[in-house]
This record gives structure tokens, C-alpha cells and sequence, in this order.
């Protein structure tokens, strides 16, 4: 297993401060098996711009970069932005606001929020089957009927909770809503 190694803000500014090594470490991520074309998907490349890594695709006659639809697809903001806002998202423990982040990156709140928002898109996981040592548990998610004023208490302690259910295996972990706590619920397959 690949041991994952998390960098400081001050690490990760310094190994990203220019918009050119952001460049190149997508490319590198992106591009693992070779430049292929953002449109068509075709190999027949040329390179036609080092500085700004833009290429020309032989077959569809069009010009791409490694921003070519991905979440960076026709935004202005700098890929550095985009990275650091990764970044953030990903090591904060509660999240990051567009108010946070549009202070933190120099942005509009609008533009924060258009960020946040492909960056979450981008990282739904898509489906996918668990294997090896499967875990699963279930929670129920309400106020306390205690902590109610008496005429609004439920004889029913679940009646208006939502029941969660948590399954893990190896590094994946996957949540997910349950309408009712039947064993054909709990133990259905989800991709």
C-alpha cells in the first residue's frame, strides 16, 4: 500500500509557485500513459506551446491542454488557485466555505463557489464493488427526545430520525441513507 504523505500549506505553496509547475504536475497525473487529445481522445498529437502546453490533435484538427474538459475546462482562474483550493478542501477537517476560500485564494465568493463546487462534483466517487474485510454499521441521526419541549416529544423514539448506514473496506468508505432497518436494505449490494 502506498503510504500517503500530506503536505504543509507552506510545503505545498512552495512546491507549487508557479503556474508552470502546476502545469506540469497535471500533466504528469493526467497524461500517466502518453499525451492523448481532450476532444477526440486520439494519440496523434503535436506539441505546439511548451510555456502555455498547449498541443494540436492531428485528427480532430483541434488545439487542448491538459485543462481541456476537466474541472479546469475554460475557467480563467489560475491552475494554482485550483490546486491550492484542492488542497484545502482536502485537508480541512469541517470543510471549506466560498466565503473561506475567497479570502484565502484573493477571489470573488462567486467564483469561491463555482471552484467548491466542481472540485466536489469532481470527487464523488463513481461506482464501485467493495472487497476484502467488509465492515458495516448503522446509526440513527435526530435530536433527543429529552431535549424537546414536552408537548412535541415522540412515543416513538425513531419516528422523524434518519437512519445512516457506514460500510467500509479496505480504503474505501461509503455512507448511505436507509429507509427502513430490514435486513433486504442493510445487506443490498451498492455501486
Amino acid at each position: 500500500m502506498k503510504k500517503v504523505v500530506v503536505l504543509s500549506s507552506y510545503e505545498f505553496l512552495k512546491k507549487f509557485n508557479t503556474e508552470f509547475k502546476c502545469l506540469k504536475f497535471l500533466e504528469r497525473n493526467i497524461w500517466k500513459n502518453g499525451i492523448k487529445c481532450g476532444f477526440c481522445g486520439s494519440d496523434e498529437v503535436s506539441k505546439k506551446n511548451k510555456k502555455t502546453g498547449f498541443h494540436y490533435c492531428n485528427d480532430c484538427k483541434k488545439q487542448f491542454n491538459v485543462r481541456t474538459n476537466t474541472i479546469f475546462h475554460r475557467s480563467r482562474i489560475p491552475l494554482q488557485k485550483w490546486l491550492y483550493a484542492s488542497y484545502l478542501l482536502q485537508t480541512s477537517r469541517k470543510g471549506v466555505s466560498s466565503l473561506q476560500l475567497s479570502k484565502q485564494l484573493g477571489i470573488t465568493q462567486k467564483s469561491a463557489w463555482f471552484m467548491l463546487h466542481r472540485l466536489r462534483e469532481a470527487s464523488k466517487s463513481g461506482s464501485f464493488k467493495l472487497s476484502g474485510d467488509v465492515k458495516s454499521d448503522e446509526t440513527y441521526f435526530g435530536g433527543k427526545n429529552k431535549n424537546r419541549h414536552k408537548n412535541k416529544r415522540k412515543k416513538n423514539w425513531q419516528a422523524d430520525k434518519i437512519m445512516v448506514q457506514g460500510i467500509k473496506a479496505e480504503n474505501q468508505l461509503k455512507f448511505h441513507i436507509i429507509n427502513s432497518p430490514n435486513k433486504k436494505d442493510l445487506t443490498r449490494q451498492y455501486s
